[in-house]
């Protein structure tokens, strides 16, 4: 019995031994600035991705005016607390910016163009010190800058609420925005449009889900919707309850749809007033809609419309802008054109309190 243990685990080791060859060795530091390379150009890609949505979003919100016909003092500014980042980061920044970066203060990872032209450029580090600033329309701010130094710039004004755009380090293509006002962009989404007015046609149609109220109005939807289920269930049982549930669910997808398409228009004028040219959405859709599965299937129930159908939307907009058509002209052609249509099927959606540009 021993002698047959022994065999097999002799054999055992020899096979070990000489079934793979696993290349030559590596040492701890090789690894380290192996990672420190894949970290540089995760940096590279990362900061390049948030200067031209940063750019891309303050250009449009620079044509967008409120209703109400107040300004607002927009900053708009990305910091980093140097404090809160490990050595390897820095390091890795440097290799990617050839700036080096000291214990403390806080990086300006992105200035807008505005206060670019004032001289403020990214990658100063402000003074540890820094208080927080609160900008004042036609008040001038200052900054003060480690090197001793302070600037004293002109905070912008625009005439919409300001909004917060966030990078979202990700594999997947995707834009969406959230209450708050906060606009989110995937590095995926950069690197799958590299063409700005692409990418301007994407995040100006963001910026009209948020300009639109539909977050808000989804929000009240949803609530309504429930106290008349708990109603519905209350006063018919379970059939009751499940026929209220399939009319609710279709009037909820019905409404983002409507909003879908209000957001595909609205999104076009920023971007078109903005000076983008919107004449690529077309060329746009394409792109995702090859990259994004699914976004060709289930057109009636879904939240957003078929790629054929918006497509084919997308070239009347662009045409009808460039006439000086409004909203409200689409919608009647629309409503002309498109009599209501009924549809079986499947089961839609849950309703999301972040409105996406993509299921």
């Amino acid at each position: 019995m021993k002698k047959g243990v022994i065999f097999i685990f002799s054999v055992y080791l020899f096979l070990i031994g000489c079934a793979t060859v696993t290349g030559p060795p590596v040492s701890k530091e090789e690894q380290r600035l192996a990672r420190l390379e894949i970290l540089e150009r995760k940096i590279k890609c990362y900061l390049s991705c948030q200067q031209r949505v940063g750019d891309i979003m303050t250009r449009i919100l620079e044509h967008i005016k409120d209703p109400s016909g107040k300004e607002y003092p927009y900053v708009g500014f990305k910091v980093v607390n140097l404090e809160k980042l490990d050595e390897d980061s820095k390091e890795a920044f440097y290799l990617a910016e050839k700036v080096i970066l000291p214990k403390k203060g806080y990086l300006l990872v992105y200035v807008p163009p505005f206060y670019r032209k004032q001289g403020l450029k990214t990658f100063e580090i402000l003074d540890p010190k820094q208080k927080n600033v609160t900008p004042k329309v036609g008040k001038p701010f200052i900054l003060h800058l480690l090197n001793g130094k302070t600037i004293t710039l002109k905070p912008e004004v625009i005439k919409t609420q300001p909004v917060r755009f966030h990078i979202v380090d990700s594999m997947v293509a995707n834009a969406w925005v959230t209450p708050g006002n906060n606009l989110y962009v995937t590095t995926a989404m950069c690197r799958t449009l590299t063409d700005d007015d692409e990418l301007a046609i994407v995040i100006g149609h963001e910026l009209a889900h948020l300009k639109r109220g539909h977050l808000k109005k989804r929000m009240i939807l949803s609530f309504v919707y429930g106290i008349l289920g708990i109603i519905a269930n209350s006063l018919g049982g379970r059939p009751g309850y499940e026929a209220y549930k399939a009319a609710a669910s279709f009037a909820f997808m019905k409404f983002s749809r409507d909003q879908e398409r209000e957001a595909d228009f609205f999104g076009l004028m920023y971007a078109y007033k903005a000076g983008y040219n919107v004449e690529k959405a077309e060329d746009t859709w394409l792109r995702l809609a090859t990259v994004l599965p699914g976004s060709a299937r289930k057109n009636y129930l879904s939240y957003h419309p078929l790629a054929s159908e918006r497509l084919a939307r997308m070239k009347k907009i662009v045409s009808m802008l460039k006439e000086g058509k409004t909203f409200e002209d689409i919608m009647k052609l629309e409503k002309k054109h498109h009599p209501q249509q009924k549809s079986s099927s499947n089961a839609p959606h849950k309703g999301k309190e972040a409105t996406s540009l993509f299921p």
